[in-house]
């Protein structure tokens, strides 16, 4: 195993482990929780930008972004999002549910290795590990726009309305 493959699953495993533990626990729902998506998106892909990609890394990580902003927006149908009557906060809460959604985008990572392998196409480990992370960050990005799509109309539809914490 190659110093490359040894960042990227600790990269990823990194992101999994941030993303899961913030949905196993009631928290709510902020104008900082949804912007982090983002801001985390922006900066990966400045990280990735900088170390000039081939084209063929390029489109694999816009396809892996897209993959996994699909799933997000899917998988977000299991997040809950609720108003506390009692306090008028509105929380988020994923759960085990969620954690199925990214193994199942770890599972098919390891699957379109195996199937690049078996076909004997030329792949480029590099490019593929990226596609894996931005499927992983794009998926934390199409959850959070499902949540804030569910979360605005119960903040009177005004992203100001919502803690800026």
């Amino acid at each position: 195993m190659n110093s490359n493959v040894i960042v990227t699953v600790l990269v990823a495993l990194v992101i999994v482990v941030f993303i899961f533990a913030r949905q196993i626990i009631q928290r709510p729902v902020t104008q900082m929780s949804l912007l982090l998506p983002l801001i985390l998106s922006v900066a990966l892909g400045g990280v990735f930008l900088a170390g000039h990609p081939a084209p063929e890394g390029i489109a694999a990580v816009v396809t892996g972004a897209a993959l996994g902003v699909g799933t997000g927006l899917l998988s977000g149908q299991v997040v809950r999002v609720w108003r506390d009557d009692a306090t008028g906060t509105i929380f988020q809460y994923g759960g085990w549910r969620y954690l199925i959604v990214l193994i199942i985008l770890l599972l098919a990572r390891v699957l379109i290795r195996f199937v690049f392998t078996w076909s004997g196409s030329a792949v480029d480990e590099t490019a593929l590990n990226a596609a894996l992370i931005a499927a992983l960050v794009g998926n934390f990005v199409g959850r959070d726009i499902r949540t804030a799509l569910r979360a605005l109309p119960l903040a009177g539809g005004s992203f100001t309305k919502l803690s800026s914490r």
